[in-house]
């Protein structure tokens, strides 16, 4: 256990992280929940959690990137409720030159938590607009707001979807159920996206999804 304690405080100075961790008791049984910050060519916040020294899941809290002209962001937060662990991720993009927008959207996962104290995924639903092929904007977004009529339409639209689907872990949602997916994870996150957002539209206009 102190070797294990000394590898990850060195891996923490090498790496510039500053790491707190929280008791949480969940149905039960007693977690580890690891939040940490990692600031290497660009700052990333994430969570862990834990038990019995075992990393179950990973979750972020805060990501950006870009360079003096474009802005992506993933924020994230989580809540408990009852016996259940849920993940809220928010996903967006601006850019001067309107060539990087993307990824945008929004996603809501749901953990149960057993009295045994094992964890698993109930229900993942996503909505998001991404570049999946390198930066290239891949041809069935474009049905994702326009139903798609032929079966070359069609077909573009699936493999779009399959392939954020993987990308993301989630399943895909349209049209009412996407509406309340985006109002939920809005709410949870909104103190979030209104401190990293605020200057977007004074800076990049109309050239962002947010």
């Amino acid at each position: 256990m102190k070797q294990i304690t000394f590898l990850i405080t060195t891996f923490l100075c090498l790496n510039f992280c500053l790491s707190q961790t929280q008791k949480k008791v969940i149905n039960g049984i007693e977690f580890e929940i690891i939040t940490t910050s990692v600031d290497e060519e660009r700052q990333i916040d994430f969570i862990e959690l834990y038990r019995n020294n075992k990393k179950l899941l990973q979750h972020t809290l805060y990501e950006s990137d870009g360079d003096c002209s474009s802005e992506n962001i993933e924020l994230g937060t989580y809540k408990i409720i009852d016996n259940t662990l849920i993940f809220y991720s928010y996903w967006a993009s601006a850019d001067r030159m309107m060539k990087n927008i993307y990824p945008y959207g929004f996603r809501k996962q749901i953990y149960y938590v057993t009295q045994k104290g094992t964890v698993s995924l109930e229900s993942s639903q996503l909505y998001i607009e991404a570049y999946v092929d390198e930066w290239n904007v891949h041809k069935g977004m474009q049905y994702l707001n326009n139903k798609p009529k032929t079966n070359e339409e069609k077909e573009s639209l699936k493999d779009y979807i399959s392939k954020v689907e993987q990308m993301h872990d989630g399943h895909f949602i349209f049209g009412e159920n996407k509406s309340v997916l985006e109002n939920e994870v809005r709410q949870a996150l909104a103190e979030a996206i209104t401190e990293n957002t605020k200057y977007w539209k004074a800076v990049y206009g109309e050239n962002c999804k947010m």
